[in-house]
């Protein structure tokens, strides 16, 4: 994933090379694994306080040298930083594996990467980790490992498991996603690799964390999106470690990967400004994390609730009291939440009411006119399609080849949090078909917006490591996992499905033959798919649908207590505002410290001193902000400076970076 670099980043860097000073020292080296094989590492250090120092490990297939956010975040907050280019990519030795040798199997490089780290004399034996889409993949393989010296992880936007959550859903071959970005690491003949193991076996169990989730006690930041590749992955991976080990949080934000970082328009939709998640929040909110595990430090990340989430919704409407807004809760999905079941019906309709006679709607899939991808959770190879939440009406919902079933007009809003499945009744004429769903929010105008989709290969129905093919003619039960959502249909909307048996080139198409699965093949079928409606057949959409609560309750009533020091601009060079969140807490003194530990400033519950002084008060929630403008001495020296607010039981700190 690529962040945008901030103006407060570029400025940084400008100025810490105009002055020809680095503000870390850098060396590369080659870390030999088990196997003698040596990978290509960059090490930066901290150069404004002595060793050791935690360290935060970065694996990628990518560039591991530039990324400047990186060292800077490392640099100014205090960590060494390692980054290293994994098995066979850019400078390191060895065949590419694909992320094979990053986990537990018989090559562990995660963990001999964490064992040389821990053995160098500027490392206090404190590893983390960070990353986002690959690089945060490598987290999670590290963590299957279970190295005890791996003190934390914050994967951002990646799959917990190589199978279920990337390369294939519902056992079906993710297109799109799989070949693009073989191709763009120059490694096109691992395509060939993936395709060959289509089915859950042993290969794949070596990158699979879910079997380890009970075991894995690493304290876990699970970063997703709404409209991300890998988003019920982190879901999953929160629910099932935190539940064992309750040292878990997730985000989920309302964004996609990559480019649809840190900006407001996501496929059709235009979000309102309080939904961008950009660089700044990132590093606030990781910084809290790393700090809590690898420093030591009382952020109180933990006293948090465990889950904050953007609920989405209208994006005609500026009206966030219900929906468009950040929520908090311990769990997911959050408490209330209740599964309803919304059957269809031959009319078209999605209703709580199940179907009175036995009905039946059929329809033609041929897989050479397979139904287009329009959107969806997506990103490398779909700049000529569009991803994220884009409108399925004009050429998905108008074709011949799909099934349309929708609710009536929403009397009032539906909020719909958690996982969305649908239990189909069906049967085919070929021994093997697919069956697809989308799932849309139709708007008064007309516009059905996708909010997520699924898919299920007929012959893994019934589980994803063997094949048992229909029998042509007899109806079956499938349930397909169309992953989750956390959205409001507003009123005067409609909650729509789409259901058909293919949604290329997201996923590769069924040829119906029941063959061996070969990327593009072919030799095909056509198929006919039947959908059963009756009392014995109610095939039904499963909602889990939860309260929809005012802002005022969301959004203050549950926040914890905050304590914390929030500091803007920073790097500066004149002046820092310091904003304070105190709680409930009487400040008693602010000081500012240099790199030696000498008190350069410090103000009393007075409110005096020379060049630190109070500039406002406020509250939110129930917690007291205060604020205070720092204009450092004239003869005060560029460097790093930590601000420290003592309070009676409990202090909070920052880090800020003057430059002259």
């Amino acid at each position: 994933m690529k962040l945008a670099k901030s103006i407060l980043i570029t400025l940084f860097l400008v100025a810490i090379s105009a002055t020809s000073t680095l503000a870390y020292i850098e060396d590369s080296t080659m870390v030999m694994m088990r196997d003698s094989v040596h990978l290509a590492t960059q090490i930066y250090l901290p150069d404004f306080r002595p060793p050791p120092y935690p360290v935060v490990l970065q694996r990628t297939p990518y560039n591991r040298r530039e990324n400047d956010l990186t060292i800077v975040i490392c640099d100014l907050f205090g960590y060494a930083f390692v980054s290293q280019n994994v098995r066979g990519m850019r400078d390191s030795e060895g065949d590419p594996m694909v992320f094979l040798t990053d986990g537990w199997g018989e090559l562990k490089d995660g963990y001999d990467c964490i064992d040389w780290v821990i053995e160098q004399p500027w490392c206090n034996g404190k590893v983390g980790m960070m990353g986002a889409s690959a690089p945060g993949m490598t987290q999670y393989m590290a963590a299957g490992a279970m190295h005890p010296n791996l003190t934390m992880i914050c994967p951002i936007l990646a799959g917990p498991s190589m199978f279920h959550h990337v390369a294939y859903q519902g056992g079906v071959f993710r297109k799109v996603l799989v070949e693009n970005w073989l191709y763009g690491i120059s490694t096109p003949w691992l395509i060939d690799t993936v395709a060959n193991h289509y089915y859950y076996d042993t290969l794949w169990a070596q990158v699979d964390l879910t079997t380890l989730y009970d075991s894995v006690s690493v304290p876990t930041f699970h970063i997703a999106a709404w409209f991300d590749m890998y988003t019920d992955g982190q879901i999953e991976a929160f629910q099932r470690m935190n539940a064992v080990h309750g040292n878990n949080k997730l985000l989920i934000a309302p964004c996609g990967h990559g480019d649809a970082v840190g900006t407001l328009e996501q496929g059709d939709l235009v979000f309102p400004p309080n939904a961008l998640v950009g660089e700044a929040e990132l590093i606030s909110i990781a910084r809290n994390w790393y700090d809590y595990w690898l420093f030591d430090s009382p952020t109180g990340i933990m006293d948090e609730p465990a889950v904050q989430y953007y609920l989405t919704g209208d994006c005609n409407t500026e009206d966030t009291t219900l929906f468009n807004r950040w929520m908090f809760s311990d769990v997911w999905p959050s408490e209330g939440t209740e599964y309803v079941e919304y059957y269809l019906h031959k009319s078209g309709n999605l209703d709580t009411l199940p179907p009175a006679t036995a009905n039946a709607d059929s329809f033609i899939y041929d897989p050479a006119n397979p139904s287009p991808t329009i959107g969806g959770r997506e990103f490398i190879g779909m700049d000529a399609i569009g991803y994220g939440p884009k409108d399925q009406a004009p050429l998905v919902e108008s074709r011949s080849d799909v099934l349309i079933y929708s609710t009536p007009v929403l009397e009032e809003p539906m909020a719909v949090t958690g996982k969305i499945k649908l239990i189909l009744y069906a049967e085919s004429n070929r021994i093997d078909t697919d069956f697809a769903v989308r799932v849309t929010d139709v708007y008064p105008d007309g516009r059905s917006i996708l909010m997520t989709d699924g898919i299920l290969r007929a012959r893994f129905r019934k589980g994803l490591d063997a094949e048992i093919f229909l029998t042509p003619g007899v109806p079956d039960t499938f349930e397909i996992d169309a992953w989750s959502i956390g959205h409001v249909f507003n009123t005067g909307h409609l909650i729509r499905i789409v259901i058909s048996s293919s949604n290329y080139p997201r996923f590769s198409k069924n040829p119906n033959t029941g063959a061996p699965f070969v990327r593009d093949d072919p030799v095909t079928l056509v198929a006919e798919n039947v959908v059963h409606m009756s009392s014995e057949m109610p095939s039904h959409l499963l909602l889990p649908i939860s309260p929809v609560i005012p802002a005022q309750i969301a959004e203050f009533e549950a926040l914890p207590e905050n304590i914390a020091v929030h500091a803007y601009p920073n790097p500066f060079n004149s002046a820092c505002r310091f904003t304070i969140e105190n709680g409930q807490h009487a400040v008693e003194r602010v000081e500012i410290y240099d790199v030696s530990g000498r008190i350069v400033e410090r103000l009393d519950a007075n409110g005096v001193a020379e060049n630190l002084r109070l500039s406002g008060n406020s509250s939110a929630g129930g917690n007291q902000h205060r604020e205070f403008v720092w204009n450092p001495d004239e003869n005060l020296p560029s460097g790093v400076y930590l601000v420290r607010a003592k309070m009676a039981d409990r202090t909070a700190s920052a880090r800020v970076m003057y430059l002259k």
